[in-house]
């Protein structure tokens, strides 16, 4: 898909959180898109500016490089109380996730 002039909304929020994990991991843009296997460095800067509309495939590829889950990347904290909360899930043990699982089901 070729370079858009203008940003899509989606693809800005999404360029955006996937800028906050890659820097919450000291990570350059060149370094991610190398060990991501991404076109080039100029690919996901695109991505991250909102120019370039990732494929799920893509988006994959982030996730397991910078550690997360796929659904990490389309959380967005400053849009709702239940983001704040998954986005908080990221940094918990997998115990206290197992916990937190086991009395929400009862």
């Amino acid at each position: 898909m070729p370079r858009r002039t203008e940003a899509d909304p989606l693809a800005t929020q999404i360029g955006a959180r996937i800028r906050q994990l890659r820097e919450e991991l000291g990570l350059t843009q060149e370094k991610l898109a190398y060990e991501a296997g991404l076109k080039s460095k100029g690919h996901l800067s695109g991505i991250e500016k909102g120019l370039v509309v990732p494929t799920l495939a893509t988006l994959v590829l982030i996730a397991e490089r910078v550690n997360v889950e796929l659904v990490d990347l389309v959380t967005f904290p400053s849009s709702s109380e239940r983001h704040v909360l998954v986005d908080l899930t990221r940094s918990m043990k997998v115990g206290t996730l197992r916990r937190i699982v086991r009395e929400a089901r009862g």
